[in-house]
């Protein structure tokens, strides 16, 4: 008897495939969305952080104009009342310890513009007054055009004026004679006595005549 033999034929299996296909096809779509989604927060946390850097300078512009309050200090460049500003904040006197004058009267005699150490560029320096919030005392303070530090000085129970002179200006330094001054440089004037703040090229350093000449004195310095 002949025996039946049953063959089966093998066929490709293709919807295992379209199967692969479909899977890859998935997996890009997801890698694809979570790449988007993940661009998408970025870029959304980039500008919050932008909104709140303009929020923030805004404020401190702001500020800088609110500590400069008296009419007279529209003649003080922006640049300059930054570097103010950046000075207080630096040193957190912030919180009202100094400040500029509010008096309007005395405003425009706290503030001069000079080359004070001769650096032979076309930008001027700056000094400044501020005054300590015990109405007492106060602190010069010079910096250079790009805010850089210079000089400081406290005065204990003083509230000086300030105006600045040329270079060449003759002043009292050393002893009794009149001597040409080696830059432009800075009368410091108080109720009884008045004195030069200039930078001294042979020490390479500020120095203050604390001779100080009496008011009632003929004259401090000779242009």
């Amino acid at each position: 008897m002949e025996s039946n033999q049953i063959q089966t034929e093998v066929t490709p299996n293709l919807p295992q495939k379209k199967s692969k296909k479909g899977l890859i096809i998935t997996l890009l779509i997801i890698v694809l969305a979570v790449v988007g989604i993940g661009y998408f927060l970025v870029q959304k946390n980039i500008a919050n952080q932008n909104e709140q850097e303009i929020l923030q300078d805004e404020a401190r512009e702001q500020a800088v104009q609110n500590l400069f309050s008296a009419p007279d200090y529209k003649n003080i460049p922006d640049e300059y009342k930054r570097h103010i500003y950046y000075f207080l904040e630096y040193n957190n006197l912030l919180d009202g310890s100094f400040f500029m004058t509010k008096i309007a009267d005395r405003a425009k005699n706290v503030f001069a513009f000079g080359d004070f150490t001769s650096d032979d560029n076309d930008e001027d320096d700056m000094a400044v007054i501020l005054e300590s919030s015990d109405f007492k005392s106060s602190k010069l303070v010079i910096f250079n055009h790009k805010g850089e530090l210079l000089y400081v000085e406290d005065y204990e129970n003083e509230l000086p004026t300030i105006n600045s002179y040329k270079v060449g200006s003759k002043i009292y330094m050393e002893g009794a004679e009149l001597i040409p001054s080696p830059c432009d440089g800075l009368i410091i004037k108080s109720q009884y006595s008045k004195k030069a703040v200039v930078y001294d090229k042979k020490d390479k350093k500020f120095n203050t005549d604390r001779k100080s000449t009496r008011l009632n004195s003929s004259h401090y310095f000779e242009s």
